[in-house]
């Protein structure tokens, strides 16, 4: 893989790769702990159902979702929420994770690009930073986030 087009892969957590559009695999910092800050990787490469083909100049609908999350975040908020290249989930569109050393990553689902989601995804992101586990009683995901779901289940919920 070579060129501008070279995305990086960094393992995040547990067995998850996510790819970003920096082209470095960059470091991560030794702080965090579950006292850090949670990170909001949002997709930027999402089409919307009914979007299916897009011009060269068009912004795909998951750019458009990150970049109404950036502009409507505090600037605390603002260093923590990246862009991330596929989550793999594409026929659930537009999706997002929030991350946080300790906990599962959760995965929020079938939002419309629009200002509520993204609302939404910041409420979530204080959200899941405060829980001590990363979990998110269904009734405090917010209306606009159809489907969210820890990528990787509790411990103690796995069958063997």
């Amino acid at each position: 893989m070579s060129g501008p087009q070279t995305a990086s892969i960094r393992r995040l957590c547990d067995g998850m790769f996510l790819m970003d559009q920096s082209g470095t695999a960059g470091q991560r910092g030794r702080r965090g702990g579950r006292g850090a800050q949670p990170t909001l990787h949002v997709c930027v490469t999402c089409r919307w159902h009914g979007l299916e083909t897009l011009g060269e100049s068009d912004i795909r609908p998951g750019q458009h979702l990150h970049d109404l999350v950036v502009a409507r975040a505090t600037p605390d908020q603002r260093a923590h929420i990246k862009e991330i290249v596929c989550l793999t989930h594409c026929p659930n569109a537009c999706n997002a994770v929030a991350m946080q050393r300790g906990k599962p990553p959760l995965l929020m689902t079938r939002m419309a690009p629009d200002e509520a989601a993204a609302d939404a995804l910041l409420a979530m992101l204080e959200i899941y930073g405060e829980s001590v586990d990363g979990s998110v009683a269904p009734a405090d995901v917010p209306d606009a986030i159809p489907l969210a779901r820890p990528l990787v289940p509790p411990r103690g919920t796995r069958r063997g």
